[in-house]
């Protein structure tokens, strides 16, 4: 494989990056296009296909972690490394990159999240390292749970799968992950959404990722927007969950109208709105919604959810569940947020809605980050 002239330098394209994002920012993000165009990019490639490809092999790096950034000469020893044609698709990223504000898994294809590799293309949510955060965590706490109702029913039928409902599931990362990372064949998930771009790119992660899977995930299109009474049925038809729904988890749109006009040009260009702020129902068009329809506080979506907890039998002791779960112990209704505000007026509508106790994790920037309501009995 040819490789690239002497002249044809990195530093170039690192100064185009510094100048769009910061040169921590471009330090790093050269580095991940970099080991990507080495694993990814052969000699001969039809680039701009390569462009909309999705990588076929699970990477190590996690795209929001800071790395130490590289000195000049390690710069131009990789642009000695690289081929013309690799050295062209480099060019042609960054320039997507800092001209068309094309956020960097877009381009680079994927996306890791705990134990899977999730492949993204516009305009799907991508998925973020707070709701990594918060779902492994949630994973630990089922996985503990799990243990102890197992230690407590040896030589005893075992429980069955915890049900687990996913609202909102954009590329499938939380229903995939959960299937990861709880422990072998003690769960089920259904992962819902009104997007058909969500819908068949979460079908892809499902196949992609199908190896890793220890649980069963599977996806269906719901529109969660309907009037709350209509959802049951339609949520449990042909699903085959006995007992029904034990949790609802969900990155739910929250993002205000006033925070969306302030996001950077890389979310609001390129990422599907509905997944980001809470539209009113029926909305076909966001852009023909008037300003003052838009709920202020974005947290319409999460009220919601709250009533469909309800209404799925999530917040009450009648429920005909297997008593062996124990599952007061758990959550029933699991949210992400974005700010204190948020966290409160989530309390009050799982409290409002019967989900008599709550809990609110912060990530690891200190931000409160989910709200997680119980039925105590």
């Amino acid at each position: 494989m040819p490789r690239c002239p002497g002249n044809n330098t990195l530093i170039p394209l690192l100064r185009k990056l510094s100048e769009s994002l910061g040169e921590q920012q471009a330090k790093n993000e050269l580095r991940w296009l970099i080991e990507h165009t080495r694993k990814e990019i052969g000699d001969g490639i039809n680039i701009q296909q390569h462009m909309t490809a999705q990588s076929t092999e699970h990477k190590g790096a996690r795209l929001w972690r800071e790395q130490a950034a590289r000195l000049p000469d390690e710069i131009e020893r990789d642009s000695e490394r690289l081929s013309s044609v690799q050295h062209a698709w480099l060019r042609q990223a960054i320039s997507d990159r800092t001209e068309r504000h094309k956020p960097l898994q877009y381009i680079i294809g994927e996306q890791q999240f705990g134990k899977t590799n999730i492949i993204v293309r516009p305009p799907v949510l991508i998925p973020r390292w707070e709701t990594e955060e918060w779902v492994l965590r949630l994973a630990e706490l089922i996985n503990s749970h799990t243990d102890n109702v197992r230690d407590t029913q040896q030589g005893l039928r075992a429980p069955r799968p915890l049900n687990i409902l996913e609202a909102c599931t954009g590329s499938g990362c939380v229903a995939l992950g959960l299937g990861c990372e709880l422990a072998d064949n003690s769960a089920q998930i259904l992962g819902v959404d009104i997007s058909d771009d969500a819908l068949q790119l979460a079908m892809d992660n499902l196949v992609y990722n199908q190896m890793l899977l220890s649980n069963h995930v599977h996806f269906r299109k719901v529109d969660l927007q309907q009037p709350v009474h209509t959802l049951p049925a339609q949520l449990r038809a042909g699903d085959g969950e006995p007992g029904g729904w034990d949790m609802i988890v969900s990155n739910p749109p929250y993002v205000t109208p006033s925070e969306y006009r302030d996001l950077d040009a890389d979310v609001r260009e390129w990422e599907d709105i509905r997944a980001l702020v809470p539209l009113p129902p029926g909305t076909t068009d966001p852009r023909n919604v008037p300003s003052e329809d838009l709920d202020p506080s974005g947290m319409s979506f999460v009220v919601q959810l709250a009533k469909l907890a309800k209404e799925l039998g999530l917040a009450s002791k009648d429920r005909d569940e297997d008593a062996s779960l124990r599952l007061d112990s758990l959550p029933r209704l699991v949210v992400e947020i974005g700010s204190a505000e948020q966290a409160q007026a989530a309390c009050q509508a799982m409290h409002d809605h019967g989900l008599n106790s709550t809990e609110v994790w912060k990530d690891m920037a200190g931000t409160d980050r989910v709200v997680l309501g119980y039925f105590k009995q």
